[in-house]
């Protein structure tokens, strides 16, 4: 099915540059037959972070320059697809301006973050861009429920996450839980509950907890107390994250508590058979929801059923491929 979505067919992509996920979606397009041509929807480089956070009031405007200089590297392209992946303060004046060059191109938006976090919804003339789009999908069930045009459809795991499982199937965990995450206050907090609770409870628990070193310094000088041993300055790399994965029993997710999609995390372990501790509550709407794989926590008051981790359970019938996504997306 992707080989016909895909094969000799030309995709403009604009998204976010995500850990690598981002190439993946791209090689993924690649393999069915398409030509990818892909833009991060913000400048990367320092100078995005200096305008942001010293002159916000100028975003608007440097977002708008990072949007022309794409209209002027793709002028003599012409596309099948635009596939846009949040898009921040993208114009409405630049996917206009892409559909005139490419007429009767597709337009997909795919959000992966909540409307509240990082809004889409009922922007401002000029930024109010959703209408532009043929088909809008979402993540957040919240954001669905509230918006019934808008599709729901889960994120991925990669093929090697899967291929990895499989392979390990047999292998003994040595890892009663794995906590990995980058920070949020009450990502922060729930990790130190849950390493008091895995302590008192003879669990043993890897935690990866990322934080900029300059996000860091910032907190500190805000006088918010940090265990300076419980954070990392570097981000995990995906083999040592596959490794430690597979070697756990069960993944623990403190999710933002401001958005109700599902981690990238919590798809991994529910596709590939893992268990799951999480705080979201409304994992209990995902169709292939199952209390005995997946168990909702109270940070406050943390119980596990009996058994739990030790409790065999049957393999997910769910589908989370990178492929399903993108037959979501294209289908």
């Amino acid at each position: 099915m992707l080989k016909e979505v895909f094969n000799n067919k030309k995709v403009l992509f604009i998204g976010v540059a995500f850990y690598e996920y981002h190439l993946e979606i791209k090689n993924k397009m690649e393999q069915y037959g398409a030509e990818v041509t892909f833009f991060a929807e913000r400048d990367t480089s320092i100078k995005y972070g200096i305008v942001n956070r010293l002159f916000p009031s100028y975003l608007d405007a440097y977002q708008q320059k990072h949007y022309t200089s794409i209209l002027k590297k793709i002028a003599n392209q012409k596309y099948d697809y635009l596939l846009v992946i949040r898009g921040l303060r993208m114009p409405a004046s630049f996917v206009r301006a892409v559909k005139a060059m490419n007429p009767g191109i597709t337009c997909i938006m795919y959000q992966w973050d909540a409307n509240i976090n990082s809004p889409f919804l009922d922007l401002e003339e000029g930024y109010n861009i959703t209408g532009e789009f043929d088909k809008v999908l979402s993540f957040d069930f919240q954001d669905v429920e509230q918006n019934p045009w808008i599709k729901y459809s889960p994120t991925f795991y990669i093929d090697e996450v899967k291929e990895l499982a499989n392979k390990t199937k047999t292998e003994p965990k040595k890892i009663d839980f794995f906590f990995f995450g980058s920070y949020l206050p009450e990502r922060y907090k729930g990790l130190i509950k849950f390493r008091d609770y895995a302590a008192q409870h003879g669990y043993t628990l890897h935690s990866h907890f990322y934080m900029s070193y300059r996000y860091y310094l910032i907190e500190r000088l805000k006088g918010t107390q940090l265990d300076k041993s419980l954070i990392s300055f570097k981000p995990m790399s995906r083999k040592e994250y596959l490794a430690l994965f597979n070697k756990s029993k069960a993944i623990v997710d403190v999710s933002n508590a401001k958005q109700t999609g599902l981690a990238m995390r919590v798809i991994d372990a529910i596709g590939t058979g893992k268990k799951v501790l999480t705080t979201n509550k409304w994992v209990t709407k995902e169709p292939s929801f199952n209390p005995d794989q997946i168990a909702i926590i109270d940070l406050n008051n943390i119980e596990l059923p009996p058994s739990f981790l030790e409790k065999e359970i049957e393999a997910s019938t769910a589908d989370y491929s990178l492929d399903k996504w993108l037959e979501n997306i294209f289908a």
